[in-house]
């Protein structure tokens, strides 16, 4: 259409520039960038609201490209459109040409969306599937804080959308409606090495987004009419999902073979992807001529963020009397999960701290914070993954945050701690129930190899706890016959309780006060 021809010509400009790129460079993945040229060429030519040339504009509408592999085509674009980067005391503005550095040794231009080498464009590195939607989350919910009209775009793959933290993800976008974040499920219908389950199916994705509570929008990824109504439309009640249905490898037959996933064209393949993207440029009706400078961007009005007086937490026990915890202080007797609540309430008073917990606040004391600062508490609830990567998003944004859970707890938010220290992000880790309990609940949710506190035991393979107290347990299945403790045999309760009483002894080589049958 004449309307779109503009768009039209770029995007075959964009897509010859990804094959080139990823030839050159010898590796990447090209057919996932040209899935998503005309949404990435939508999105940054006409309906993001930035500055290329000032990315650090925290006005600015974003983009978080949660399947990183796919970062061809955002570099092809940005370079097309004289995006800088390095830093704001050193900036460098790019060329169209810069983009054959592509993961070239001394490049900017990463295999996977890195900010903290120069590309200040993105807020977060991604490409560990999963996370990108966490991380927009984060900086809806900071643009929310700071009262700014902007919008979260994130990209993320029909494939990708397997992983759990996806969901958690939406369920927090939900949760707190911020509807500032804007999801895109780049439905290509191709994995790494086979096609996707039917259940991230463009329909099926569509229909748990709606089971979660979002509007969705279906569209076809490749029509500009749809694109524009589905990504430009004015904000909504309820945050709004984008299910897009493209082609991977777009344009060039050659990479639209299932096996083509992170494979780039060998220098002798690239003739021939460049004729078929000729071919395709004649049957849109845009053979002739060069693409230009097609952008039309809304640019916001510079946003510095304005400089900060110092802000003064008080005293230890100004933060003690806060909370009613001078007794504890006087007596020299405090929990560290209290001395936590209670420092992170008096850090409350500079406004840039923000708190995230894990349905936990009532055991890290969080609940100070949550009570006294309830605007920038966020309730992650269990779900530590999303909770991690939001912080990230949080902290792109300007602000500190304290994630707090369990220690045990957020051993499975490893991947997301790694991706944050890449990222260079300012996150503030203090996790509970992280030393010797007096009386450790179990393995599950407390650390498994704590020294044997006094008066207690761990006994065996089942890993009872035995307890020189009153206390009752009931044992697991597994102890429901005679079970050999270090080789010695005990014969469990027929009642299936255990009870402590004063002078026998556990039957482990401990030989602690307490366990026998009831």
């Amino acid at each position: 259409m004449a309307e779109y021809e503009d768009l039209d010509r770029k995007v075959i400009q964009l897509s010859k520039q990804i094959v080139r790129m990823c030839t050159e460079a010898g590796s990447g993945h090209p057919s996932s960038g040209l899935a998503l040229v005309h949404i990435v060429t939508a999105l940054m030519y006409r309906v993001m609201r930035y500055a290329p040339a000032n990315p650090w504009n925290y006005a600015s509408d974003r983009l978080v490209l949660s399947e990183g592999h796919a970062v061809p085509v955002i570099y092809a674009a940005y370079c097309d459109l004289g995006g800088v980067v390095g830093t704001q005391n050193r900036p460098s503005e790019l060329r169209f040409e810069d983009a054959l550095t592509f993961r070239a040794a001394d490049s900017v231009l990463d295999g996977h969306p890195n900010p903290a080498i120069g590309f200040p464009f993105f807020d977060s590195a991604t490409g560990s599937l999963g996370q990108g939607l966490s991380t927009a989350a984060g900086l809806a919910a900071a643009a929310r804080l700071d009262r700014l009209d902007k919008r979260i775009f994130c990209i993320i793959g029909d494939g990708e959308a397997r992983e759990g933290q996806v969901w958690e993800a939406v369920d927090f976008i939900v949760d707190h409606k911020l509807t500032a974040a804007r999801p895109i499920f780049n439905c290509n219908g191709q994995g790494q090495s086979d096609y996707v389950s039917p259940q991230q199916s463009p329909d099926v994705i569509a229909n748990k987004l709606l089971a979660y509570g979002m509007e969705v929008r279906s569209i076809d990824g490749h029509n500009w009419g749809e694109i524009f109504e589905a990504l430009g439309a004015p904000p909504a009640d309820k945050p709004v999902a984008v299910v897009a249905r493209t082609v991977k490898g777009w344009g060039v037959s050659e990479l639209q073979k299932p096996t083509y996933h992170g494979k780039p064209l060998k220098p002798e393949q690239l003739e021939a992807a460049l004729a078929d993207l000729d071919a395709k440029a004649a049957e849109l009706g845009v053979a002739e001529g060069e693409a230009g400078r097609v952008e039309k961007i809304a640019r916001p009005s510079p946003l510095d963020r304005p400089p900060r007086a110092p802000v003064s937490a008080g005293s230890f026990a100004e933060a003690a009397a806060a909370v009613g915890m001078e007794k504890a202080l006087e007596d020299k007797k405090l929990a560290t999960r209290r001395a936590y609540g209670m420092a992170l309430n008096a850090l409350g008073a500079d406004e840039r701290i923000v708190a995230l917990d894990g349905d936990v606040k009532n055991s890290t004391f969080a609940e100070w914070f949550a009570k006294n600062h309830p605007e920038r508490y966020f309730e992650g609830r269990i779900a530590e993954q999303n909770m991690l990567s939001t912080a990230v998003g949080l902290a792109a944004a300007g602000k500190v945050p304290f994630v707090s859970s369990f220690a045990k707890f957020l051993i499975r938010a490893c991947d997301q701690l790694e991706m944050a220290a890449v990222t260079n992000a300012n996150v503030k880790l203090p996790p509970a129930a992280s030393c010797c309990p007096a009386t450790p609940s179990a393995p599950s949710s407390s650390p498994s190899s704590w020294p044997t506190p006094r008066g207690s035991a761990t006994c065996g393979p089942t890993a009872r706890t035995c307890l020189s107290s009153t206390r009752k347990t009931r044992p697991s299945r597994q102890a429901a016959s005679s079970t050999s403790w270090t080789g010695r045999t005990w014969p469990s309760s027929p009642a299936g309780t255990w009870s402590t009483s004063p002078g026998r002894r556990c039957p482990c080589w401990r030989s602690r006060p307490g366990c026998r049958p009831a």
